[in-house]
């Protein structure tokens, strides 16, 4: 199986230094940010690619990275969100029904 980053040409789509001319990026760095946040397999296969790469590649993905370390949440506050929304549905205790079952509780 080949690498998530190489397309049909085994061409690595990582490669690219910003103001070369002669090596202008396949990628924007906002599309590999973003697939590194979100797909599992292009990480993986990022820090595969990576090191075998020229060192002004290294530098500007090695950046990327680290962007995308900080911009990922960490699961315990998503988690610690969604629980806390929980919490604070509400309990309806006044109005038509004033608390009690709509079917009458007697």
């Amino acid at each position: 199986m080949s690498e998530w980053w190489l397309n049909n040409s085994n061409d690595n789509l990582l490669k690219g230094v910003a103001g070369d001319e002669t090596n202008l990026p396949r990628l924007t760095d906002e599309y590999i940010l973003d697939f590194l946040l979100r797909i599992p397999a292009a990480r993986a296969s990022f820090e595969l690619l990576v090191p075998n790469m020229l060192e002004e590649e290294q530098e500007r993905l090695r950046s990327l990275a680290m962007s995308a370390q900080l911009m990922r949440a960490d699961p315990k506050d998503i988690e610690d969100k969604f629980q806390a929304s929980q919490n604070k549905a509400g309990v309806r205790t006044t109005g038509r029904y004033g608390g009690t079952r709509m079917g009458g509780n007697n």
